[in-house]
């Protein structure tokens, strides 16, 4: 392997056989645990009527995979999370021994348990590790089987639109596009940095424009850490209500109260208890005794913080759409 005269060496080789060994090993495992088995579920659970092109994943970090089971015939991914962009190496020569232990790294959670922990990416994804997330979407966009034709730096701008990074463009938030293709359709992923708490959003009006103008959409919010149960990520929260046509969730997402029956026809997967330890001040008592009904499906995953047989989802389609 080599390019522009540039040829691996010996520990750079040693390195990728072992880098390609073990993500291969954790791919499959992330495959047989997880994926094909939302995959199984989406095919009998999820109407393809109510497919839009755009799937929307805020609170994602770089979690292509998922939004790609959940949803596999949207034309647009748009994934919101904290972490930067960032970049990948510059040439053959910066693919070292510890670049390929910092990617297998940042993606251990991520293929061990199905999430990315957010203290985990803080450190995986900081300056002196891989800089950004640029690298892990690469991965697991390559991962499930689609080959990438074109990354291209972006901001949103102050009037909302969605432009090409460069010097005279002025742009409040920061993200990156990734085109790619399966042979067939190419298909579009645009991944931004953003904090989506009330208050930050508030200072960027251009971004609140970009996201009230996105058309209908399909969202995955999974492993969110609550935060739209708290008042200050409400901004956030009426988006979604407002511009999904379809919401698949855990318990972590949207609290339940906040689908009004009359305008969201409602189904439950799994079993629901009460959130973990970190999150025990967000228990749902309604949400709890919705569970307790008799038509709530099984789900033979585990989603979110939880263990199969706990986990749950939310499937909530928009009723007239």
């Amino acid at each position: 392997m080599s390019s522009n005269g540039y040829s691996l060496s010996p520990d750079q080789r040693t390195a990728w056989g072992r880098h390609a060994e073990v993500t291969n090993a954790s791919w499959a495992n992330v495959q047989g645990r997880y994926l094909n088995r939302i995959e199984t579920w989406r095919k009998r659970t999820l109407d393809r009527r109510w497919s839009t092109d755009v799937a929307f994943y805020p609170f994602s970090g770089p979690d292509a995979a998922n939004i790609f089971t959940f949803f596999p015939d949207a034309r647009e991914y748009v994934l919101i999370g904290l972490e930067p962009v960032g970049c990948i190496p510059a040439g053959l020569a910066d693919y070292t021994p510890r670049y390929f232990s910092a990617l297998r790294r940042s993606l251990e959670a991520s293929l061990t348990i199905n999430f990315f922990r957010t203290n985990d990416m803080q450190r995986d994804f900081s300056p002196a590790n891989l800089r950004g997330v640029l690298p892990a979407l690469l991965f697991l966009i390559a991962r499930s089987g689609y080959s990438v034709t074109n990354v291209t730096p972006v901001v949103i701008t102050q009037e909302g639109a969605v432009e090409r990074a460069r010097p005279e463009v002025k742009g409040e938030t920061p993200g990156i596009t990734i085109q790619f293709t399966d042979g067939r359709q190419v298909r579009r992923l645009s991944y931004f940095s953003l904090n989506l708490q009330d208050s930050r959003l508030k200072r960027k009006p251009g971004t609140l424009k970009y996201l009230a103008g996105m058309p209908e959409t399909d969202t995955l919010i999974k492993s969110a850490s609550y935060l739209m149960h708290r008042p200050y990520f409400s901004m956030i929260r009426s988006t979604i209500l407002l511009k999904s046509r379809l919401v698949v969730e855990d318990d972590s997402g949207i609290p339940f109260r906040f689908f009004d029956q009359s305008a969201w026809d409602v189904h439950l997967h799994g079993a629901y208890t009460e959130p973990i330890e970190l999150f025990s001040n967000w228990r749902q008592d309604d949400l709890k005794v919705a569970f307790s009904r008799p038509d709530v499906e099984p789900l033979d995953f585990a989603i979110g913080y939880r263990h199969i047989k706990e986990s749950n989802l939310l499937v909530a389609a928009r009723r007239g759409r």
